[in-house]
């Protein structure tokens, strides 16, 4: 990445970890789509997993205190063997298949919620959990931020929205955990794209401790106006350049 893309990058890094610090989800969505404006998806989805790490870390432990471990039990079970698959079916994907595979989902996950509101369990979740893990770990590979598609069950099963925040955080640290190993496995090398991984998580460590302040603070409807503005720019660009 040249100079102005890492600088981009470091700006988008921010803006979308204080934007998910408030809201739980949806900023590393807007992050991948930038991301993928300058490389290739599987460049983009493993080196963002790894950002990902230091955003949901850093916010999952800013509010530990919140977290509902219950609820992680069944959801880290089948994530890793579920995240192998998902990288299969991500490395059968042509690359610009898979930029509209992101634009795609991207867009449905913000305008058309309820294509997802079937995984949402009863509050208090259980064993349908496992479901919720086996569909985060096929997802991710192939679609790099599948917060948007399993965010409702865990907002469903918690008790207030910073209990949601914090139990999602370290969801997702699991999810983007396992994504990491697999694709090490699969012999990524994230050294060659260290410049890259180092800006992403410099910003959302910054963004993250900005977002925590205000998030008993912040408008959720004008979040959530910022947010589906960004990700419908930044999806419409991803699948109108494929044409």
């Amino acid at each position: 990445m040249s100079e102005m893309e890492l600088l981009i990058l470091a700006i988008a890094a921010v803006v979308t970890a204080a934007i998910t610090a408030v809201a739980g989800a949806g900023g590393g969505l807007i992050l991948l789509i930038t991301i993928l404006q300058f490389v290739d998806p599987l460049v983009a989805i493993p080196a963002h997993g790894v950002i990902q790490l230091a955003s949901n870390g850093t916010r999952a432990a800013t509010l530990r205190k919140n977290v509902q471990p219950s609820l992680l039990r069944w959801y880290v079970l089948p994530l890793l063997p579920a995240v192998g698959v998902g990288f299969l079916i991500a490395d059968a994907i042509p690359r610009d298949g898979g930029r509209a595979v992101i634009g795609v989902f991207a867009l449905l996950a913000t305008w058309w919620p309820a294509a997802t509101a079937w995984l949402a369990p009863r509050p208090g979740g259980g064993r349908r959990f496992t479901l919720v893990g086996v569909v985060a770990g096929i997802a991710n590979p192939p679609i790099g931020a599948a917060g948007p598609l399993i965010a409702p069950a865990f907002r469903a099963a918690t008790k207030d929205h910073v209990s949601f925040v914090a139990t999602f955080a370290v969801a997702q640290v699991l999810n983007h955990t396992a994504k990491v190993v697999v694709f090490t496995i699969a012999g990524f090398a994230f050294r060659e794209h260290f410049p890259m991984i180092v800006v992403g998580i410099g910003g959302v460590i910054i963004g993250t401790r900005l977002g925590a302040r205000v998030l008993h603070r912040a408008e959720p409807a004008m979040l959530n106006w910022l947010f589906k503005g960004a990700v419908t720019l930044g999806a419409g660009r991803l699948i109108l350049s494929l044409l």
